[in-house]
């Protein structure tokens, strides 16, 4: 598939750039991790907006299977009105944000710094405004992005983060030495996902270009992947898009559904029962549905339009796999309503409500995106 659109590129590029960027974070997750066993923090608190925040919640599972201290995932408003007791000393408090200047994310960064919290960032760009509040940097790899929907840079800070939940495992766990294993591999696993579905998701497009709202939904790290892919298609096709988690929608959601809908499911083994019970659900209320699913279930079997996955992946990492079909998903879709990917026409209005005053986005403050180079 060739583009005159950047996005493409950059979901493309996205498991060369993990690569690097899994690489590259090792060391200081390891730091880190050793500062948690060794009794310096009670709680770890992850922070961000967006795309950051969602990168959190995709790798929420790993902490919480892995983690010796409660783990907290926090949009960076909420974090702000945290209490006292939660946010201290004993507090450890991972800030994200690609861009490094996020305002909301800056805010959580003072609090947590005035309450005495030790800060770690993770941004895509070395020397940022939150690199400034921070004891401790870990600088993802995915190079310049030059879009405002971020594709690679979110495959590689929930990489980033995974690679750190898994440091905080007790040394002698042999299941998360094989987690670091498959973890490692991910880059691979990535390209083949690419290469698998890019024609699968095509396919869907004819579809869902007839209905007026998107519902997506999963469950553990696909939770995560669901609000991505969500906030994704709003950002970039205009399209009213929610995700939320499979129990949400099967515990109500479901209700409000009408003809005009398309829900999406991301099916894996643990969950497939639940998934594709909402999605006859769904079906029954007049809804088209489609699901992304691991291979060797009966999803394609129950749902017209399935996109396949060449490989099962364990649940706690699964969700950096279905994150390849949703970027596809949101490109192919935007490009179908001849729409501009790369800057969305709420672009510009965004940008000022998400930086603080007199702050400007990195890779957007020289010139147009028309006149940069697309790598």
């Amino acid at each position: 598939m060739t583009s005159q659109y950047r996005m493409l590129g950059y979901i493309q590029a996205g498991p060369t750039c993990l690569d690097l960027t899994l690489k590259s974070v090792e060391e200081p997750a390891e730091t880190i991790a050793e500062s948690v066993k060794q009794g310096q923090f009670e709680r770890i608190i992850l922070t961000g907006i967006g795309s950051s925040y969602t990168a959190s919640l995709i790798s929420a599972p790993l902490f919480a299977w892995y983690s010796p201290v409660p783990v907290q995932v926090v949009d960076s408003w909420e974090f702000t009105n945290l209490p006292r007791r939660l946010v201290n000393e004993k507090t450890l408090v991972v800030a994200i944000s690609r861009s490094g200047e996020r305002g909301l994310v800056i805010d959580s960064l003072k609090r947590a710094e005035h309450d005495g919290a030790y800060v770690v960032a993770v941004t895509g760009m070395p020397g940022s405004l939150i690199t400034e509040y921070a004891r401790l940097t870990i600088v993802t790899q995915e190079g310049p992005e030059i879009t405002y929907p971020k594709t690679k840079s979110v495959i590689c800070c929930a990489g980033a983060l995974m690679r750190l939940a898994l440091a905080l495992a007790d040394r002698s766990d042999a299941e998360a030495k094989k987690h670091v294993i498959e973890l490692r591999a991910m880059p691979e696993v990535l390209e083949c996902t690419l290469r698998h579905t890019e024609r699968a998701v095509a396919g869907l497009i004819p579809a869902i270009e007839k209905h007026e709202l998107i519902g997506l939904m999963g469950t553990g790290s696909n939770y995560g992947v669901a609000l991505e892919g969500a906030l994704k298609l709003q950002e970039t096709s205009n399209l009213p898009t929610f995700g939320a988690s499979t129990c949400d929608f099967h515990g109500g959601l479901v209700g409000g559904v009408t003809s005009k809908w398309l829900v999406v499911a991301l099916v894996t083994r643990q969950d497939q029962n639940l998934n594709l019970g909402v999605l006859h659900i769904a079906r029954e209320l007049g809804a088209g549905i489609a699901c992304v699913s691991e291979p060797n279930l009966n999803a394609a079997e129950q749902c017209a339009h399935c996109v396949t996955l060449p490989t099962s992946v364990d649940s706690l990492l699964s969700g950096l796999v279905y994150l390849v079909p949703m970027q596809l998903l949101t490109y192919l879709l935007t490009v179908a309503k001849g729409k501009n990917p790369d800057s969305p026409a709420s672009m510009d209005i965004m940008l000022k409500a998400l930086l603080p005053p007199g702050r400007e986005e990195p890779e957007l403050r020289a010139k147009s995106l028309s006149e940069q180079s697309p790598y």
